[in-house]
């Protein structure tokens, strides 16, 4: 979509700096291995309409929630302890896609993480897709939705927030050395993983796909994606309505909606989990309510759970 043209690269580890850019000639240009170097690079999931250069001028990266839209849907596969599981089932869903969707997996972009596993990129081109700021929730519905029909494991569901980054194919792991390298998803299907694995170890090859723009599978897909923007649409309209319902505090009410950005997620999440305390809320419920959002901030589980732990025994003591 013209309008969502602008993203945000980051060039070095996740916490280097942030800069705008084009979006799609930055993707294309690491894809097609033409990139100045292999240095471990990250761009965003999403691309921003031209009101967020404005709100990056006046308020900096974090805090955006306007409208967003996705060049690509992309998937996660994550396996620490055996990445070889995590890219089989990355082959798994593509095989699923082939015969399930009759989808030309030649435009689906597979990758090896450099990591835990394997990306996918899934073309928005086979999508009616509206950009909203409920696109990343839209989208991780999406992918779980895929997920549990096609029998998946190892999707990481917590990486779809506005504001993501997500590793640049032909750049390198920061720990590991090893390239996120790029298949078309018809070489990709049919590569052993540990194959993959080793030429992650090699050079970077050229994985540009050119396509027309047409459609790259059947309706099947848009099916998955229709449910998961309806079920977000109406958690979305149900919100303001629990506001009117109790007297939680809007901060809770934003967190449970939204998250938190990066340097305030931990003190937000204590607040909702004693705000919810302070209602009655046990740690059970309040874990209910708050564990997704949280880990869709990008908090650890561990985490999480402490700290919800913590705001609830908080706000059962707060008179």
């Amino acid at each position: 979509m013209a309008e969502f043209k602008h993203g945000v690269i980051v060039r070095g580890g996740p916490s280097s700096g942030r800069k705008v850019c084009a979006w799609r000639k930055a993707f294309e240009t690491y894809l097609a291995a033409d990139a100045a170097n292999t240095n471990e690079a990250y761009l965003s999931m999403f691309t921003y309409p031209a009101a967020f250069l404005r709100h990056v001028k006046q308020n900096g990266f974090a805090g955006w929630r306007g409208p967003v839209f996705a060049e690509y849907i992309c998937l996660d596969f994550d396996n620490e302890a055996d990445p070889v599981a995590a890219i089989g089932n990355a082959q798994k869903l593509l095989r699923w896609l082939e015969y399930g969707a009759a989808a030309d997996i030649r435009q689906v972009i597979g990758c090896f993480s450099g990591g835990k596993g394997a990306h996918l990129y899934l073309p928005a081109s086979g999508f009616v897709i509206e950009p909203g700021p409920l696109l990343p929730k839209i989208i991780k519905a999406f992918a779980l939705l895929l997920a549990k029909d096609a029998h998946l494991e190892h999707l990481d569901s917590g990486v779809y927030d506005t504001a993501r980054i997500f590793r640049l194919p032909n750049t390198r792991h920061g720990k590991t050395g090893l390239l996120k390298l790029p298949f078309s998803g018809a070489d990709f299907v049919n590569l052993d993983p540990a194959a993959i694995m080793d030429l992650a170890r090699r050079e970077p090859r050229d994985a540009l796909i050119k396509t027309d723009g047409t459609a790259w599978c059947d309706w099947n897909l848009q099916d998955y994606l229709n449910r998961a923007t309806n079920y977000i649409s109406k958690q979305a309209t149900a919100a303001p309505a629990a506001s009117q319902k109790a007297d939680l505090n809007r901060a809770t009410l934003e967190f449970i909606q939204d998250g938190a950005h990066n340097g305030e997620r931990h003190n937000r999440l204590f607040q909702a989990a004693a705000n919810l305390a302070e209602f009655g809320a046990d740690v059970r419920l309040a874990r209910a309510l708050l564990l997704e959002p949280a880990r869709d901030s990008g908090l650890p589980l561990t985490e999480v759970e402490s700290t919800i732990s913590a705001g609830v025994n908080h706000g059962r003591r707060t008179p």
